[in-house]
């Protein structure tokens, strides 16, 4: 039974996105489309002029200022002035985006004329094609141009050569240049017919002209025939233009599309994704998606080419495509779970009904051995295609372990293994034997011949590899929790990758003889891999249960860097869940991919980036999240983009809401946006797809605020938009008011210090007064306490003196030597006390003795005493000039007279010698006083005499009074010692 018969055929079905009247397309017949400099669509349609964003459109019509709804032709000039062509009442222009100022009769165009099409030459003039002859535009009226007779023109070019090219509906082509005009007919020339259609200059210069019977086009000074392909030659052409990538499109009026491309035409019709074949206009857009106005069924873009479908089966929607592989000669073949085969040829799919087998039969897997030696694994067994016809049907009862059969693989023994939801199985082409393993394999799902001849197993339970005859499990699976592995490929280098299910991707590397895991944290969005397939370009293709994925494994092999790239809907793969080992390269490079939703192929070199960013509009700023007329507010309002200009805001008006669009006609649902507001925040928000943001309780302040926007590959704006904003402090922090408030209290407080630096004045010349008077008072005391004092001293002085008389006189008459003696040494104390007195009312202060002085006066009066000069006995005093309390210098004194007295009278003997004084402070308090001479010395019984002696007993006694000690030696002489200490405020 044959099996192979061709009962279906499937054509391309290519990535186009729709909208209509439901998506707010005012009418659906598209008659023109043009893009303006921001990127915005504008649509002339029978239902008005359309601005479309992306998103939404924005209708512009009669009840806007339009002459007419019924717009057949749109251009927009260098001024950046739309002009708006109709059908039957003349020309509109809007400038601003808002005015809308209408040409007709008045301004010399005729009477109801329609607009066929609108230019701008060289030298900037207007040029318009009518059912009335060629007009340009001079000092804002229209002229009909002489140069072209007056009929009905239905296009028009200005090309850069200067030349003006105008198509006529019935009598062929014109051209006029430096005032010659030329007349192309089909009588003269080779164009297809004279009902001109549409005439565009290429990148070249080259020159299309369409017609309602074909292409002509001119170059090097020659018009030629342009042959079309597929018995299309003699169509009726609406519009040619060229795209970013150098492709020539052609739009058909009933027979859909043509892009030409190097020499190769493909024609796209309803069966390849156009809701219909009669297409009016084209616009290739700046970022490389052709948009198509159709005739009754709205709007189209056509993108991501790199991406072709098969999902129609016949007059049925497909099943999904369970099995895909590529045969030797580079033809794929797939299988569905419902029994279908498909095998292409060219760009067509063949399917093939069910045949043998029942419908509901799953097919998992096609292993082509050649085109005449084909096995269908399945979930009823093994069918066995031979010669085009079905050789033998394989079960369980002929040895396989299972019916369930998902994978097969000839090995390079031409030896054929079966994984099956029941382990593996050889089969030797005779007999089936299964394949002992050390551990229970559980359901197999793949088999693969590495370049070392290893067979290794993918499994339910882990990886398997074959060794001496049987299946050993690989631990290192089982250390990364890896299993259920249902793909597996080798790369150029060796290194296997293993697919789990949920799972992700496990890499072993064998010169390395390591396992490497990659999952979610290494950039694997699913983890669910169904399918893997190692490319000629060095890529690693991953299906997973929700998109594609490729990974470039130079970077990996040779850094270990990981780095996928993903395609989804955005770019193109509509196929969604990709099936189990369903993934093939062709040796064109494309690469085929059976998934839930039929099979996609995938053209690598048509894969383009989208490098267009999206261009970033401030749409609106609303106030407290209301609709704000800023006007009303009392702000100037830019009349283009409708925002208030340099906005100054009072304090009590500071929530703030920004509306903002990023405009991209590629995925402008995948555009995100990252913001900050300078002034406020320093770092920028996470990237979000929300397009607008609130600002609540802003503090007064000068506000930036900075908006970038990435488009549908990541790639984001390098330059944000900005926004200045301020919000105005109350009066009562203006610098003005700051500034009065600062006088103010600068004022006050000036004032007030006056005041009372005048009160202070008052105050202090009076408290002068008062201290004044009281230390005239005090000064009066203290004069009179100083006299009394002085008094005191000189009355006590005088006493003494008194006494001293008085013992001189009863001296005189006292012939024993003891008691004289007795009397000149009370005679020398009391003259201490009274040369102290005398020193005391002799000089200002009377608190306190200068030393030097005193101890020079109290030996002068013992020198006198004892009848001894200086000449005998020298005298040397260093005392420095220190001042001591009265009671210390009266001690010391008596000290000093005692001393010296024993020095006169014992020392010398009426021998010359020498007497010394010396006086060291060693710091405020504590003082040394030496009292030598060079005399005889102290006689040896000196210290026994020293207990008698009433001097020396007064001596230390003195001391003691003093905090004091003094000691005596002899050594050539005799050297009193007092160490002593001053009360502490001296």
């Amino acid at each position: 039974m044959l099996l192979l018969i061709t009962s279906y055929t499937s054509a391309q079905q290519h990535n186009f996105r729709n909208w209509s009247l439901e998506d707010g397309l005012p009418q659906s017949q598209v008659n023109h489309i043009i893009q303006d400099r921001i990127g915005q669509l504008w649509l002339a349609t029978r239902g008005g002029v359309s601005k479309f964003d992306g998103t939404s459109f924005e209708t512009y019509t009669k009840q806007q200022g339009l002459s007419s709804n019924n717009i057949r032709q749109l251009f927009l000039d260098s001024k950046n002035r739309l002009w708006v062509g109709t059908y039957n009442h003349g020309l509109d222009l809007i400038t601003g985006g808002k005015s809308i100022v209408s040409y007709g009769s008045k301004e010399g165009i005729a009477e109801g004329a329609g607009v066929y099409k609108i230019d701008e030459d060289q030298a900037g003039r207007i040029l318009v094609a009518t059912d009335s002859g060629v007009y340009y535009l001079a000092k804002n009226m229209f002229v009909r141009a002489s140069q072209f007779p007056k009929q009905v023109y239905t296009s028009l070019s200005c090309a850069k050569t200067g030349a003006i090219w105008a198509g006529s509906a019935s009598k062929g082509l014109y051209s006029v240049q430096n005032n010659q005009t030329k007349h192309y007919t089909t009588q003269n020339s080779p164009l297809p017919s004279n009902n001109v259609t549409t005439i565009t200059q290429g990148k070249s210069g080259k020159i299309w002209i369409g017609t309602s019977n074909g292409v002509a086009t001119y170059v090097d000074q020659k018009l030629n025939l342009f042959a079309l392909t597929q018995n299309l030659n003699q169509a009726h052409v609406t519009s040619i233009v060229q795209d970013g990538y150098n492709s020539t499109w052609i739009s058909l009026r009933n027979n859909g599309l043509i892009r030409y491309s190097k020499g190769h035409f493909t024609h796209l019709t309803r069966s390849n994704g156009l809701l219909t074949n009669q297409v009016l206009s084209l616009l290739p857009d700046k970022e490389g998606n052709l948009w198509i106005g159709t005739g009754g069924y709205g709007l189209q873009q056509h993108s991501n080419p790199s991406f072709v479908h098969y999902t129609a089966l016949g007059n049925h929607t497909t099943s999904k495509v369970t099995a895909l592989t590529c045969d030797a000669a580079g033809d794929i073949w797939l299988g569905t779970d419902n029994g279908f085969v498909a095998r292409t040829e060219g760009d067509i799919l063949k399917w093939t009904a069910p045949a043998k087998w029942p419908e509901e039969t799953i097919i998992h897997n096609i292993m082509v051995r050649s085109e005449d030696d084909v096995w269908l694994n399945t979930n009823n067994g093994v069918w066995h295609i031979l010669n085009k016809k079905i050789s033998k049907h394989y079960v369980t009862a002929d040895g396989l372990p299972s019916a369930e059969v998902y994978y097969s693989l000839t090995d390079r023994e031409n030896n054929i293994w079966f994984a099956t939801a029941n382990g593996v199985a050889i089969f030797d082409n005779e007999n089936f034997k299964t394949v002992p393993a050390t551990a229970a394999v559980g359901a197999a799902y793949e088999v693969l011949q590495d370049s070392d001849n290893i067979i290794w197993v993918g499994s339910q339970t882990g990886i398997f590899r074959y060794e001496s005859d049987t299946l050993t499990k690989v631990k290192a699976a089982e250390e990364h929790d890896f299993n259920e592995i249902v793909s597996i490929e080798e790369d150029k280098l060796g290194n296997l990758y293993f697919g789990g299910f949920n799972h992700g991707l496990l890499v072993y590397d064998k010169r390395k003889n390591k396992y490497t895991k990659i999952a979610a944290a290494d950039g694997l969005r699913d983890e669910g891999v169904r399918s893997l397939l190692y490319d000629a370009s060095n890529n690693l293709w991953i299906g997973t249960g929700r998109s594609l994925l490729k990974l470039n494994l130079a970077p990996f092999q040779q850094e270990g860097s990981i780095k996928f790239t993903t395609y989804g809907r955005k770019d193109g793969f509509k196929g969604l869940e990709v099936s189990q080992n369903s993934i093939a390269q062709t040796p064109d490079g494309s690469i085929w991919i059976g998934t839930a939703r039929g099979v996609t192929k995938h053209v690598p070199e048509l894969e383009r980036q989208n490098k267009a960013l999206p261009k970033l509009i401030l749409t609106d700023i609303r106030l407290f999240m209301r609709e704000t007329d800023w006007e009303e507010h009392g702000q100037r309002v830019d009349t283009t983009t409708g925002l208030p200009k340099d906005l100054k805001l009072p304090y009590n008006q500071n929530h703030l809401t920004l509306d903002f669009y990023g405009l991209t006609l590629t995925n402008p649902e995948e555009v995100t946006y990252r913001y900050r507001l300078e002034g406020l925040e320093e770092e920028w928000s996470e990237a979000t797809e929300q397009s607008y943001v609130t600002y609540a309780g802003l503090a007064p302040g000068t506000y930036t605020f900075h908006l970038m926007a990435s488009n549908s590959d990541g790639i984001w704006s390098p330059k944000p938009l900005t926004y200045n904003f301020s919000i105005m402090p109350p009066f009562w922090r203006r610098e003005w008011f700051v500034v009065m408030v600062l006088l103010l209290v600068t004022g006050a407080v000036i004032g007030i210090v006056r005041l009372r630096e005048q009160s202070l004045i008052k105050m202090n010349n009076l408290l002068e007064m008062r201290v004044q008077h009281r230390t005239e008072q005090l000064e009066k005391k203290n004069y009179e306490k100083e006299i009394l004092l002085k008094e005191i001293h000189h009355r006590v002085k005088n006493n003494l003196q008194i006494i001293i008389s008085m013992l001189n006189l009863q001296a005189r008459s006292v012939k024993d030597v003891v008691a004289l003696d007795m009397m000149r040494t009370i005679r020398s104390r009391v003259r201490s006390m009274a040369l102290l007195h005398e020193h005391l009312y002799q000089h200002v202060d009377l608190s306190s003795i200068d030393l030097d002085d005193y101890f020079r006066g109290i030996c002068e009066s013992l020198y006198a005493s004892y009848g001894i000069s200086t000449k005998q006995v020298s005298l040397e005093l260093d005392v420095p000039h220190m001042k001591v309390d009265i009671d210390s210098a009266i001690t010391l004194g008596l000290i000093v007279n005692e001393l010296v007295s024993n020095a006169l009278k014992y020392a010398f003997q009426d021998r010359p010698g020498k007497l010394q004084i010396v006086l060291d402070k060693h710091d405020n308090q504590h003082c040394t006083l030496t009292v030598s001479d060079n005399g005889r010395g102290l006689p040896p019984d000196f210290f026994l005499r020293e207990k008698k002696s009433f001097g020396l007993q007064l001596v230390s006694s003195l001391s003691k009074k003093i905090n004091g000690s003094i000691n005596h030696e002899s050594n050539g002489g005799t050297k009193s010692t007092l160490f002593f200490v001053l009360p502490s405020e001296y």
